[in-house]
């Protein structure tokens, strides 16, 4: 499964993800339901995130990680 596409697919993943998750990290609600969902998607997010830059190729995670986009 190391097609472009399902290449391109997982790089598009990895970057929705960090953009989702910085979403995440900036939204300040005083409402503790608002904030407890927040906090349930970043947590969900993030977890996301791991298990596709552990699946994904080497290269993949090195690209990822060196370009700083990992929010873990």
């Amino acid at each position: 499964m190391n097609s472009p596409e399902f290449t391109d697919n997982v790089i598009t993943q990895v970057h929705t993800l960090v953009r989702a998750i910085e979403s995440l990290d900036t939204i300040e609600s005083s409402d503790p339901f608002e904030r407890a969902l927040a906090d349930l998607f970043l947590a969900a997010y993030k977890r996301r995130l791991r298990e596709v830059v552990q699946a994904a190729p080497p290269w993949v995670a090195e690209q990822v990680s060196s370009a700083s986009l990992v929010a873990l």
